[in-house]
Protein backbone atom coordinates (compact mmCIF):
# COMPACT_ATOMS: atom_id res chain seq x y z
CA UNK A 1 0.00 0.00 0.00
CA UNK A 2 1.29 3.45 -0.86
CA UNK A 3 2.08 5.65 2.14
CA UNK A 4 -0.19 8.60 2.90
CA UNK A 5 1.05 11.91 1.51
CA UNK A 6 0.20 15.58 1.80
CA UNK A 7 1.00 18.46 -0.54
CA UNK A 8 2.68 21.69 0.52
CA UNK A 9 3.61 24.30 -2.10
CA UNK A 10 3.05 21.68 -4.77
CA UNK A 11 5.49 19.22 -3.16
CA UNK A 12 4.35 15.72 -2.19
CA UNK A 13 5.52 14.90 1.32
CA UNK A 14 5.05 11.54 3.07
CA UNK A 15 3.03 11.84 6.28
CA UNK A 16 5.72 9.87 8.15
CA UNK A 17 8.37 12.43 7.15
CA UNK A 18 6.03 15.27 8.08
CA UNK A 19 5.47 13.75 11.53
CA UNK A 20 9.22 13.62 12.14
CA UNK A 21 9.77 17.22 10.99
CA UNK A 22 6.82 18.37 13.12
CA UNK A 23 8.94 17.89 16.25
CA UNK A 24 11.25 20.73 15.13
CA UNK A 25 8.51 23.37 14.99
CA UNK A 26 6.79 24.87 17.99
CA UNK A 27 3.53 26.69 17.41
CA UNK A 28 0.32 27.60 19.20
CA UNK A 29 -1.62 24.87 17.40
CA UNK A 30 -0.94 21.55 15.72
CA UNK A 31 -2.20 22.85 12.39
CA UNK A 32 0.22 25.80 12.55
CA UNK A 33 3.13 23.51 13.44
CA UNK A 34 2.14 21.19 10.59
CA UNK A 35 2.12 24.11 8.16
CA UNK A 36 5.61 25.17 9.32
CA UNK A 37 6.92 21.62 8.98
CA UNK A 38 5.38 21.28 5.52
CA UNK A 39 6.92 24.54 4.40
CA UNK A 40 10.37 23.54 5.68
CA UNK A 41 10.25 20.22 3.83
CA UNK A 42 8.88 21.84 0.67
CA UNK A 43 11.74 24.37 0.81
CA UNK A 44 14.21 21.51 1.08
CA UNK A 45 12.66 19.83 -1.96
CA UNK A 46 12.73 22.91 -4.20
CA UNK A 47 16.31 23.71 -3.22
CA UNK A 48 17.46 20.16 -3.97
CA UNK A 49 15.61 20.31 -7.27
CA UNK A 50 17.31 23.59 -8.08
CA UNK A 51 20.69 22.03 -7.35
CA UNK A 52 19.89 19.14 -9.65
CA UNK A 53 18.75 21.54 -12.37
CA UNK A 54 22.03 23.48 -12.13
CA UNK A 55 24.07 20.24 -12.00
CA UNK A 56 25.81 21.49 -8.88
CA UNK A 57 28.28 19.33 -6.96
CA UNK A 58 29.12 20.04 -3.33
CA UNK A 59 31.48 18.31 -0.94
CA UNK A 60 30.13 18.03 2.62
CA UNK A 61 31.98 20.27 5.08
CA UNK A 62 32.56 20.03 8.82
CA UNK A 63 31.57 22.72 11.29
CA UNK A 64 33.59 23.91 14.27
CA UNK A 65 32.29 21.01 16.38
CA UNK A 66 33.44 18.44 13.83
CA UNK A 67 29.93 17.61 12.59
CA UNK A 68 29.79 16.85 8.87
CA UNK A 69 27.03 17.96 6.53
CA UNK A 70 24.84 15.43 4.80
CA UNK A 71 25.08 15.40 0.98
CA UNK A 72 21.66 17.13 0.85
CA UNK A 73 22.78 19.88 3.25
CA UNK A 74 25.93 20.43 1.19
CA UNK A 75 23.90 20.72 -2.02
CA UNK A 76 21.46 23.18 -0.44
CA UNK A 77 24.41 25.29 0.75
CA UNK A 78 25.78 25.29 -2.80
CA UNK A 79 22.39 26.31 -4.24
CA UNK A 80 22.06 29.22 -1.82
CA UNK A 81 25.64 30.28 -2.48
CA UNK A 82 24.94 30.25 -6.22
CA UNK A 83 21.54 31.93 -6.12
CA UNK A 84 21.69 34.44 -3.28
CA UNK A 85 23.61 37.70 -3.30
CA UNK A 86 23.48 40.48 -0.73
CA UNK A 87 24.58 44.06 -1.21
CA UNK A 88 27.39 45.10 1.16
CA UNK A 89 26.18 47.63 3.76
CA UNK A 90 26.91 51.30 3.24
CA UNK A 91 29.18 53.21 5.58
CA UNK A 92 26.15 55.26 6.63
CA UNK A 93 24.28 52.11 7.67
CA UNK A 94 27.27 50.84 9.63
CA UNK A 95 27.68 54.19 11.41
CA UNK A 96 23.96 54.30 12.20
CA UNK A 97 24.21 50.97 14.03
CA UNK A 98 27.18 52.18 16.07
CA UNK A 99 25.59 55.52 16.98
CA UNK A 100 22.26 53.86 17.74
CA UNK A 101 23.81 51.65 20.43
CA UNK A 102 25.60 54.01 22.83
CA UNK A 103 25.77 51.30 25.51
CA UNK A 104 27.00 48.63 23.13
CA UNK A 105 30.33 47.74 21.51
CA UNK A 106 32.23 47.74 24.76
CA UNK A 107 35.23 45.70 25.81
CA UNK A 108 34.32 42.94 28.27
CA UNK A 109 34.56 43.72 31.98
CA UNK A 110 37.50 42.52 34.06
CA UNK A 111 36.70 41.00 37.44
CA UNK A 112 38.76 40.05 40.46
CA UNK A 113 37.14 37.37 42.56
CA UNK A 114 37.67 34.75 45.23
CA UNK A 115 35.87 31.52 45.98
CA UNK A 116 35.62 28.58 48.32
CA UNK A 117 34.84 25.23 46.74
CA UNK A 118 32.82 22.80 48.84
CA UNK A 119 33.10 19.49 47.02
CA UNK A 120 30.77 16.55 47.81
CA UNK A 121 32.46 13.59 49.47
CA UNK A 122 30.75 11.23 47.02
CA UNK A 123 28.92 11.61 43.71
CA UNK A 124 25.38 10.91 44.79
CA UNK A 125 22.38 13.20 45.48
CA UNK A 126 22.71 12.93 49.24
CA UNK A 127 26.37 13.98 49.24
CA UNK A 128 25.66 16.88 46.88
CA UNK A 129 22.82 18.11 49.11
CA UNK A 130 25.03 17.85 52.20
CA UNK A 131 27.72 19.93 50.43
CA UNK A 132 25.12 22.54 49.45
CA UNK A 133 23.90 22.89 53.03
CA UNK A 134 27.51 23.20 54.22
CA UNK A 135 28.10 25.98 51.70
CA UNK A 136 24.93 27.81 52.84
CA UNK A 137 26.07 27.72 56.47
CA UNK A 138 29.48 28.98 55.39
CA UNK A 139 27.92 31.90 53.47
CA UNK A 140 25.88 32.93 56.50
CA UNK A 141 28.98 32.93 58.71
CA UNK A 142 31.10 34.85 56.18
CA UNK A 143 28.46 37.52 55.61
CA UNK A 144 28.65 38.19 59.35
CA UNK A 145 32.47 37.95 59.38
CA UNK A 146 33.69 38.79 55.86
CA UNK A 147 37.29 39.33 57.01
CA UNK A 148 37.56 35.58 57.66
CA UNK A 149 37.08 34.66 53.98
CA UNK A 150 40.77 34.05 53.16
CA UNK A 151 41.35 32.03 56.34
CA UNK A 152 38.27 29.85 55.73
CA UNK A 153 39.23 29.34 52.10
CA UNK A 154 42.71 28.23 53.08
CA UNK A 155 41.30 25.67 55.51
CA UNK A 156 38.19 24.38 53.74
CA UNK A 157 38.29 25.03 49.99
CA UNK A 158 38.80 21.97 47.75
CA UNK A 159 40.35 24.16 45.04
CA UNK A 160 44.13 24.74 44.58
CA UNK A 161 43.33 28.45 44.99
CA UNK A 162 42.99 27.71 48.71
CA UNK A 163 46.71 28.40 49.05
CA UNK A 164 45.98 31.94 47.80
CA UNK A 165 43.12 32.49 50.22
CA UNK A 166 40.65 31.52 47.52
CA UNK A 167 41.76 34.28 45.14
CA UNK A 168 41.08 33.58 41.47
CA UNK A 169 42.95 36.69 40.34
CA UNK A 170 41.83 38.88 37.45
CA UNK A 171 39.21 37.25 35.22
CA UNK A 172 37.75 37.88 31.81
CA UNK A 173 35.05 36.00 29.90
CA UNK A 174 36.14 32.42 29.35
CA UNK A 175 38.60 32.34 32.23
CA UNK A 176 36.13 30.56 34.51
CA UNK A 177 33.09 28.38 34.03
CA UNK A 178 30.19 30.25 32.45
CA UNK A 179 27.90 29.65 35.42
CA UNK A 180 30.45 31.22 37.77
CA UNK A 181 31.12 34.17 35.44
CA UNK A 182 27.41 34.90 35.13
CA UNK A 183 26.99 34.87 38.90
CA UNK A 184 29.97 37.19 39.44
CA UNK A 185 28.78 39.69 36.80
CA UNK A 186 25.49 40.09 38.69
CA UNK A 187 27.20 40.74 42.05
CA UNK A 188 28.16 44.05 43.65
CA UNK A 189 31.82 44.69 44.41
CA UNK A 190 32.86 43.53 47.88
CA UNK A 191 29.86 41.24 48.39
CA UNK A 192 29.56 37.52 48.95
CA UNK A 193 26.99 35.63 46.89
CA UNK A 194 23.86 34.81 48.87
CA UNK A 195 23.57 31.38 47.25
CA UNK A 196 26.28 28.87 46.38
CA UNK A 197 26.79 28.20 42.68
CA UNK A 198 26.90 24.59 41.47
CA UNK A 199 29.41 23.28 38.96
CA UNK A 200 30.66 19.82 38.06
CA UNK A 201 33.24 20.21 40.84
CA UNK A 202 30.88 21.09 43.68
CA UNK A 203 29.39 24.23 45.29
CA UNK A 204 31.18 27.58 44.99
CA UNK A 205 30.98 30.32 47.60
CA UNK A 206 31.79 33.48 45.63
CA UNK A 207 33.09 36.92 46.52
CA UNK A 208 33.52 39.74 44.00
CA UNK A 209 36.63 41.70 44.98
CA UNK A 210 36.88 44.24 42.18
CA UNK A 211 35.21 45.15 38.89
CA UNK A 212 36.55 47.12 35.94
CA UNK A 213 33.72 47.72 33.49
CA UNK A 214 34.59 47.60 29.82
CA UNK A 215 35.07 50.76 27.78
CA UNK A 216 33.31 51.73 24.59
CA UNK A 217 35.35 50.57 21.62
CA UNK A 218 36.21 53.08 18.86
CA UNK A 219 34.12 53.00 15.69
CA UNK A 220 37.01 52.04 13.41
CA UNK A 221 37.71 49.01 15.60
CA UNK A 222 34.16 47.60 15.47
CA UNK A 223 33.28 48.70 11.92
CA UNK A 224 34.28 45.35 10.30
CA UNK A 225 32.23 43.47 12.91
CA UNK A 226 29.13 45.61 12.31
CA UNK A 227 29.54 45.30 8.53
CA UNK A 228 29.73 41.52 8.83
CA UNK A 229 26.56 41.41 10.94
CA UNK A 230 24.64 43.65 8.54
CA UNK A 231 25.78 41.67 5.51
CA UNK A 232 24.81 38.39 7.19
CA UNK A 233 21.38 39.82 7.98
CA UNK A 234 20.94 41.07 4.41
CA UNK A 235 22.01 37.66 3.05
CA UNK A 236 19.49 35.88 5.29
CA UNK A 237 16.71 38.15 4.03
CA UNK A 238 17.78 37.64 0.42
CA UNK A 239 17.86 33.86 0.97
CA UNK A 240 14.30 33.96 2.34
CA UNK A 241 13.13 35.87 -0.76
CA UNK A 242 14.94 33.35 -3.00
CA UNK A 243 13.29 30.37 -1.29
CA UNK A 244 9.86 32.08 -1.37
CA UNK A 245 10.23 32.50 -5.13
CA UNK A 246 11.10 28.82 -5.62
CA UNK A 247 8.13 27.81 -3.47
CA UNK A 248 5.79 30.03 -5.46
CA UNK A 249 7.02 28.47 -8.71
CA UNK A 250 6.56 24.99 -7.25
CA UNK A 251 3.03 25.78 -6.06
CA UNK A 252 2.15 27.00 -9.57
CA UNK A 253 3.63 23.88 -11.18
CA UNK A 254 3.31 20.96 -8.72
CA UNK A 255 5.35 17.83 -9.22
CA UNK A 256 8.29 17.56 -6.81
CA UNK A 257 8.21 14.67 -4.36
CA UNK A 258 10.21 13.71 -1.27
CA UNK A 259 10.95 10.13 -0.25
CA UNK A 260 10.28 8.66 3.18
CA UNK A 261 13.91 9.45 4.11
CA UNK A 262 13.65 13.09 2.98
CA UNK A 263 15.54 12.85 -0.31
CA UNK A 264 14.26 14.28 -3.58
CA UNK A 265 12.46 11.45 -5.36
CA UNK A 266 14.03 10.77 -8.75
CA UNK A 267 10.93 8.86 -9.86
CA UNK A 268 7.47 10.12 -10.69
CA UNK A 269 5.20 11.22 -7.85
CA UNK A 270 1.43 10.86 -7.67
CA UNK A 271 0.86 14.46 -8.77
CA UNK A 272 2.95 13.92 -11.89
CA UNK A 273 1.03 10.73 -12.70
CA UNK A 274 -2.30 12.48 -12.10
CA UNK A 275 -1.20 15.37 -14.28
CA UNK A 276 -0.36 12.92 -17.04
CA UNK A 277 -3.74 11.21 -16.71
CA UNK A 278 -5.57 14.52 -16.90
CA UNK A 279 -3.48 15.57 -19.88
CA UNK A 280 -4.55 12.40 -21.67
CA UNK A 281 -8.15 13.11 -20.72
CA UNK A 282 -7.90 16.57 -22.28
CA UNK A 283 -6.50 15.00 -25.42
CA UNK A 284 -9.38 12.54 -25.69
CA UNK A 285 -12.49 13.85 -23.94
CA UNK A 286 -14.63 10.98 -25.29
CA UNK A 287 -12.35 8.41 -23.68
CA UNK A 288 -12.48 10.38 -20.43
CA UNK A 289 -16.28 10.57 -20.59
CA UNK A 290 -16.54 6.82 -21.16
CA UNK A 291 -14.25 6.18 -18.14
CA UNK A 292 -16.74 7.81 -15.77
CA UNK A 293 -19.02 5.73 -13.59
CA UNK A 294 -22.70 5.83 -14.51
CA UNK A 295 -23.46 8.05 -11.51
CA UNK A 296 -20.68 10.53 -12.41
CA UNK A 297 -21.77 10.51 -16.05
CA UNK A 298 -25.34 11.28 -15.00
CA UNK A 299 -24.12 14.25 -12.96
CA UNK A 300 -22.02 15.53 -15.84
CA UNK A 301 -24.88 15.15 -18.33
CA UNK A 302 -27.22 17.04 -16.00
CA UNK A 303 -24.75 19.92 -15.54
CA UNK A 304 -24.14 20.04 -19.30
CA UNK A 305 -27.86 20.31 -20.02
CA UNK A 306 -28.17 23.09 -17.46
CA UNK A 307 -25.38 25.06 -19.15
CA UNK A 308 -26.39 24.15 -22.73
CA UNK A 309 -22.92 22.71 -23.28
CA UNK A 310 -21.75 19.38 -24.64
CA UNK A 311 -20.88 17.00 -21.81
CA UNK A 312 -17.40 16.30 -23.18
CA UNK A 313 -16.69 20.02 -23.53
CA UNK A 314 -17.83 20.66 -19.94
CA UNK A 315 -15.62 17.84 -18.71
CA UNK A 316 -12.60 19.24 -20.54
CA UNK A 317 -13.29 22.72 -19.19
CA UNK A 318 -13.57 21.32 -15.65
CA UNK A 319 -10.21 19.58 -16.00
CA UNK A 320 -8.52 22.75 -17.30
CA UNK A 321 -10.00 24.82 -14.46
CA UNK A 322 -8.80 22.32 -11.87
CA UNK A 323 -5.28 22.22 -13.28
CA UNK A 324 -5.03 26.02 -13.32
CA UNK A 325 -6.57 26.68 -9.89
CA UNK A 326 -5.94 23.59 -7.74
CA UNK A 327 -4.30 24.42 -4.41
CA UNK A 328 -2.38 22.19 -2.00
CA UNK A 329 -5.57 20.94 -0.35
CA UNK A 330 -7.10 19.94 -3.69
CA UNK A 331 -3.92 18.13 -4.78
CA UNK A 332 -3.76 16.38 -1.39
CA UNK A 333 -7.33 15.19 -1.86
CA UNK A 334 -6.51 13.98 -5.36
CA UNK A 335 -3.41 11.97 -4.43
CA UNK A 336 -5.30 10.56 -1.44
CA UNK A 337 -8.06 9.43 -3.81
CA UNK A 338 -5.47 7.84 -6.09
CA UNK A 339 -3.73 5.82 -3.37
CA UNK A 340 -3.87 2.24 -4.65
CA UNK A 341 -6.76 3.18 -6.94
CA UNK A 342 -7.86 0.51 -9.43
CA UNK A 343 -9.47 3.14 -11.68
CA UNK A 344 -7.18 6.19 -11.42
CA UNK A 345 -8.63 8.13 -14.36
CA UNK A 346 -12.23 7.71 -13.22
CA UNK A 347 -11.35 8.53 -9.61
CA UNK A 348 -9.44 11.65 -10.66
CA UNK A 349 -12.28 12.89 -12.84
CA UNK A 350 -14.91 12.27 -10.18
CA UNK A 351 -12.94 14.32 -7.65
CA UNK A 352 -12.58 17.15 -10.18
CA UNK A 353 -16.30 17.08 -10.87
CA UNK A 354 -17.03 17.29 -7.15
CA UNK A 355 -14.93 20.50 -7.11
CA UNK A 356 -16.16 22.03 -10.36
CA UNK A 357 -19.77 20.97 -10.93
CA UNK A 358 -22.84 21.94 -8.88
CA UNK A 359 -24.68 19.11 -7.12
CA UNK A 360 -27.66 17.64 -8.94
CA UNK A 361 -31.00 19.06 -7.78
CA UNK A 362 -33.48 16.30 -7.22
CA UNK A 363 -37.26 16.74 -6.74
CA UNK A 364 -38.53 15.09 -3.57
CA UNK A 365 -42.22 14.31 -2.78
CA UNK A 366 -43.08 16.04 0.47
CA UNK A 367 -46.86 15.41 0.75
CA UNK A 368 -49.50 13.38 -1.11
CA UNK A 369 -52.88 15.15 -1.22
CA UNK A 370 -56.18 13.34 -0.72
CA UNK A 371 -57.16 13.94 -4.33
CA UNK A 372 -53.97 12.15 -5.44
CA UNK A 373 -51.98 15.29 -6.37
CA UNK A 374 -48.48 15.72 -4.97
CA UNK A 375 -46.67 18.65 -3.42
CA UNK A 376 -43.01 18.62 -4.47
CA UNK A 377 -39.88 20.56 -3.61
Amino acid sequence: MTSARAVFFGVEIPESLLATELQNHRAQSLSEARALAGRALAAKAVLLARGRELCLLAEPERNGDGQEETPEEALIRAVLSEGVEAEPPSQEAIRAVYDGNPDGFRSPPLLEASHILIAPCEHNPQAWEAARLEALVLIADLIDRPSQFARVAAGRSACPSASEGGSLGQLGPGDVLRVIWDALVDMDTGTIGAEPVASEHGWHVLRLDHRSDGERLPFDYVRPHIAMQLEARAWTQAAAVFVDRLLSESAARPGFCLTESGELDTGEGTIARADGLLGEALGNARLAYDALSSKARERLDHAASESSEAAEDLLARSIRTFLSKADDEAWTQLISRLRDSEAPLADSLELIMSHQLPPMHKTHTLLTMRNGSRASG
